[in-house]
């Protein structure tokens, strides 16, 4: 983030916190928020966390509500199963068996599909299996409705770890120790990607990060900002120069893949494909350089991306989320959940005036209501996995990132508010991970009887975030949108609960990178194999690192300015 970028943030937080507490008082004492927290606040704080675990998640209803939860393994808040009635049926025994305490826990309901909020606060951390038993009029078992194994998860119950270091410190640190990598600090003097980092098949995330990366540095960095800016410039320059010509169906967007010698198979085998999100998040960047160097080639590059993106929009207000390089035209049914995309046309629009961009991105911002929002089938959209249908890949960035966008629109629109913390709810049912992760035998599968290394649960390094359904393990950059995510929700509804989950996430981090030794480790697991020493040529994703020096930034911005 710029110097200028942080001003705006900083006036943009100075109107939120006014606001929010016009409404209620956001602190006790804002000179002493976080150390005024001690054991009593922190027991408050959880038992509103186990409250708030009564709170249905968009419960499914047969023929009226979808339920997305087929494919879950574990949940914080009380859920619902789409379980079928049973003919004759007068009425329906919910049993919960909990493999903790050996407990049956039970209730009764005129339906199947009932949320399990009677005993939810009785049943303890762990599995449990979960029977649904038809009665008849003599309240008789009949039959069975269904059944499912499911992980009840924790909710939060801070404090967890302490932070080792102020957290513009951590992202300092993060960042000298990712220009330290020899193939990042060459950016300084070629406009070319190193061929020994093997990410760099997937440059405009990749490269785009160090864009991002940079600018940010230059603001924190005195003595290195020169290196900071260069190694930004040759970054984006060399983007600019491999980003489809003019005249091209997708003209100025830069490659989703490069089929790179010691790339991934799977930038090789889809090099002549793009994924429609990813030049938005390039378009930032070069806001992000403009705002540093006032460079107007980098400007009229971002302006450019954003024309085609306007182009391009499908009628119905989203694009593709996969299409040929060639043509433009979609590789699979599959749409993008355009949340980058709003966020860049409206930057564009709000910060540098462009306001023929805002209709795109309000027709974008439509579609999302009225798709995801509503079946809430929020499907993990990442270039190195396929396509996912019926709820069998959901993920936490996307909502979590339209959590912000309704935030940020509640002003005008209260409704919003009830949405988006409905949002930031679901994303932490399923992702976060408080403590006591549920148990690696939940992955096991008939086409993989030993789960993955990556689902040693011991070994994970709690408080943390799962990245998606598809690849269901702790990853630095699903903290990062957790933590933002939570500020926000803080900022706009003054609710302390947020920013203590927020600090607890952050708090973590600081701990991992210094095991870790210096870059935030991408893996938030089995953290003994994360030394400097070990790892060499860093082989973490730089984006990652990038996301997360962001988040922990604006929290840093964050505490500052309201324990002035």
């Amino acid at each position: 983030m710029t110097s200028r970028s942080r001003i705006f943030f900083l006036f943009s937080i100075l109107i939120l916190l006014s606001f929010a507490s016009c409404n209620r008082p956001l602190v006790h004492d804002q000179n002493t928020l976080i150390s005024s927290w001690d054991t009593a606040a922190w027991n408050a704080f959880h038992r509103q966390a186990v409250e708030e675990s009564l709170l249905p998640i968009r419960p499914g209803v047969p023929g009226k509500t979808p339920f997305w939860n087929a494919h879950a393994r574990r949940f914080i808040h009380a859920p619902s199963f789409d379980f079928p009635e049973i003919q004759n049926a007068a009425g329906y025994k919910i049993i919960a068996i909990s493999d903790t305490d050996r407990g049956y826990h039970t209730f009764e309901s005129d339906h199947p599909w009932a949320l399990l909020t009677p005993i939810w606060k009785d049943l303890p951390v762990g599995l449990v299996h979960l029977k649904v038993e038809a009665l008849d009029q003599n309240g008789q078992v009949m039959g069975l409705a269904g059944e499912r194994i499911f992980y009840r998860a924790a909710p939060f119950k801070g404090p967890y770890r302490e932070a080792v270091k102020d957290y513009a410190e951590s992202v300092t640190w993060n960042l000298q120790s990712l220009l330290e990598q020899e193939h990042y600090r060459q950016w300084a003097q070629d406009s070319v990607p190193s061929k020994e980092y093997y990410l760099y098949c997937y440059p405009s995330k990749i490269v785009g990060s160090i864009v991002r990366a940079m600018c940010m540095y230059a603001g924190l960095s005195g003595e290195e900002k020169d290196l900071a800016l260069s190694v930004a410039k040759n970054a984006a320059d060399y983007l600019i120069r491999i980003s489809l010509p003019s005249g091209a169906a997708l003209e100025f967007f830069p490659p989703t893949y490069l089929a790179l010698e010691k790339g991934t198979q799977v930038a090789r085998e889809r090099k002549d494909q793009l994924m429609m999100f990813y030049p938005a998040i390039v378009g930032d960047s070069y806001l992000d350089l403009y705002d540093l160097s006032a460079d107007q080639r980098y400007l009229e590059a971002a302006l450019k991306i954003a024309n085609t993106y306007a182009k391009t929009q499908l009628q119905e207000g989203s694009w593709p989320l996969m299409v040929w390089m060639e043509n433009g035209e979609a590789v699979e049914e599959n749409l993008c959940v355009p949340t980058n995309i709003i966020q860049f046309l409206e930057r564009l629009g709000r910060q540098y005036g462009y306001q023929e961009f805002l209709g795109s991105g309000e027709r974008a911002f439509s579609w999302i209501m009225n798709h995801p929002m509503k079946s809430f089938h929020w499907e993990g959209q990442f270039e190195d996995v396929g396509y996912s249908r019926q709820y069998s890949n959901l993920e936490r960035g996307k909502p979590l990132a339209f959590a912000t966008l309704l935030l940020e629109r509640s002003g005008e629109h209260p409704e919003y508010l009830a949405l988006a913390e409905e949002l930031i709810r679901f994303a932490e049912d399923q992702f976060i991970v408080w403590e006591r992760p549920l148990p690696r035998e939940m992955f096991r599968t008939p086409e993989e009887p030993i789960p993955h290394n990556c689902y040693q649960t011991s070994g994970w390094f709690t408080p943390c975030a799962l990245e998606q359904y598809g690849y269901y393990t702790p990853i630095d950059a699903s903290a990062a949108s957790a933590i933002s995510a939570f500020q926000k929700a803080f900022e706009y509804t003054g609710k302390e609960l947020y920013l203590a989950k927020a600090v607890s996430l952050a708090d973590n981090m600081t701990v991992a990178q210094e095991l870790a030794g210096g870059i935030y480790p991408t893996y938030q697991r089995d953290m003994e194999s994360w030394t400097r020493s070990s790892v060499g040529i860093w082989q973490g994703w730089l984006n990652c690192a990038t996301i997360t020096s962001e988040s922990m930034l604006n929290l840093h911005d964050l505490l500052q300015f309201i324990n002035k």
